[in-house]
């Protein structure tokens, strides 16, 4: 009798254990909760956007182009996502190519702005939106940060990227300025 009672803790025990392993591992894998409600504030970006730009690469070399932005509404309402394309005002040369996701994590009330890049580079931003109603987000890059803050006037989307090695004094890098197509 006293073989059965210690057979049946012990596979109590282990039940338990395993319950307790399923259970954090299904947290793990869910550890971000998103909502519609903090995506409802960038339903106006949803459409396809056309316009022109400049940027500033390493080399301090200007280049002008000409940019597309498609953003969709995706699952449901849960997240948007924006691809954007600039090619070239001289050849037309694809230069730019990115895909973003944007969700809005309901733990940390903050955006999470996931993107990649053609030439394969990903980044994963913390964003909102600061008390003049601009999205900002941005990154950390070798010697310093990259922002970029968006701003939207009824039909006119405007982006502005700046670099800063140190948090404080911010350097222009790119400016595009798009109109909504449809």
């Amino acid at each position: 009798m006293k073989t059965n009672k210690l057979k049946t803790t012990v596979s109590m025990v282990w039940l338990l254990a395993i319950v307790a392993v399923l259970s954090a591992q299904t947290a793990l894998a869910q550890s971000e909760r998103i909502s519609k409600s903090g995506i409802d504030k960038l339903s106006n970006w949803v459409g396809t956007w056309e316009g022109e730009g400049w940027q500033i690469d390493q080399t301090q070399k200007r280049t002008e182009f000409k940019v597309s932005e498609v953003v969709k509404s995706e699952l449901n309402g849960l997240a948007i996502s924006v691809e954007g394309k600039g090619t070239s005002k001289t050849d037309g040369a694809l230069g730019h190519h990115a895909i973003g996701l944007i969700f809005f994590n309901r733990d940390t009330n903050e955006y999470v702005f996931q993107s990649l890049t053609k030439e394969g580079y990903a980044t994963r931003s913390k964003a909102n939106f600061d008390e003049d109603g601009n999205f900002i987000w941005g990154f950390e890059v070798p010697g310093g940060q990259i922002r970029y803050t968006i701003s939207l006037d009824g039909d006119t989307w405007t982006e502005k990227g700046a670099y800063s090695p140190d948090g404080s004094q911010w350097y222009p890098i790119l400016e595009m300025k798009l109109k909504k197509i449809k």
